[in-house]
């Protein structure tokens, strides 16, 4: 082990970790309903460090309450959220691990809504305001809806975004990460699949990557070179892969593309994932979960208009579900090939 890579420092321009295995973004709805933390939270996070990983990606963290994607996780949307991420921090430490925080925006991709996002105005039949996204057009999977974020919007959800990371730089993490995978905020932007903007947040590569890009240099501008940064991103999409008559969405060549710009911009380094949404054929890794989506998926019944439907599927049809939506070549495989990539001109 020893003279295994693996187990050797990794250095980046601002951080340094003591061997290569980063715990991936992963944890469940065991912080309180409002957004604020709890202890679960500080022992889950104690345990993998005291496992021997290098460094901790959190669970997605939101940086607005109305772009959580399940309640029950913690937030880092206001400043009294700062000295319970302080706490976490420590726990983490204490094992000679670095903390990595994700900061997170759902977009349409949003699980459960909370009561926050309760419209009373709301024609019958509908309960909640659509949360913020690229476009106006429903997701594939679940159904579930947003709504085009103006140019105003953009320029506050770009703030959101700057707030959160100042606010994990004051609570001591060693990095932060942006979410930009898995179907969430920025993918939706990212997407050629997803985003039918005519602005200059759409249409071309540069214009989809826009909006990830002025949020990782007003982040630099906020808080310096000195925070380690990382972006997620779905490098193949294949967001065509339940339907097949979808478009595909990016390739590898453009999210090679991104990940140069990104750097540019200020990113240090690159988390490779997969997959236009989530659950994806592809991400997580194994079969689909169907003993689990028999459980869970009747709590998100409302979010979409496809959730009934898969719902029942799950419940009463399993197998044609698998067969129809779940059973393109090397699902089993998925996720197992993802990375940290380093940006070779961000090494120190």
């Amino acid at each position: 082990m020893d003279r295994d890579i693996l187990f050797e420092p990794i250095r980046f321009r601002n951080l340094e970790v003591r061997n290569r295995l980063f715990r991936s973004s992963i944890s469940g709805r065991i912080d309180n309903y409002d957004g604020s933390g709890t202890r679960a939270r500080i022992n889950f996070e104690r345990r993998f460090a005291r496992g021997g990983v290098g460094a901790i990606i959190s669970s997605h963290v939101p940086v607005h309450i109305s772009g959580r994607i399940l309640p029950n996780y913690a937030t880092i949307d206001r400043d009294d959220r700062i000295d319970f991420w302080h706490d976490v921090v420590e726990a983490v430490h204490a094992e000679s691990c670095k903390y990595i925080l994700q900061l997170s925006m759902s977009g349409r991709q949003q699980d459960l809504p909370g009561v926050e996002n309760l419209d009373p105005q709301a024609p019958q039949g509908s309960f909640y305001r659509r949360p913020l996204s690229s476009t106006d057009s429903r997701d594939s999977f679940h159904g579930i809806a947003g709504r085009a974020a103006t140019r105003s919007e953009i320029k506050q959800l770009v703030q959101w975004f700057v707030d959160g990371a100042e606010r994990a730089r004051r609570a001591g993490v060693d990095g932060i990460e942006l979410h930009s995978a898995n179907g969430y905020l920025f993918t939706q932007f990212l997407s050629s699949a997803i985003n039918d903007r005519t602005d200059e947040y759409g249409g071309s590569l540069k214009g989809r990557a826009e909006f990830l890009l002025e949020v990782i240099r007003a982040i630099r501008d906020q808080v310096g070179d000195g925070l380690f940064l990382m972006v997620k991103l779905s490098a193949v999409e294949r967001d065509n892969a339940i339907f097949r008559w979808r478009k595909p969405g990016n390739t590898l060549e453009e999210s090679a593309q991104i990940a140069q710009w990104a750097e540019t911009a200020g990113a240090d380094a690159i988390h490779v994932s997969t997959g236009s949404i989530f659950p994806h054929p592809r991400n997580p890794a194994g079969a689909f979960p169907i003993k689990t989506a028999q459980r869970t998926y009747g709590t998100i019944l409302a979010s979409g208009n496809r959730t009934l439907l898969n719902y029942l599927l799950f419940r009463y049809l399993p197998q044609l579900f698998l067969w129809f939506c779940w059973s393109i070549p090397g699902a089993a495989v998925a996720n197992a090939g993802a990375s940290i990539s380093t940006l070779r001109s961000r090494k120190r």
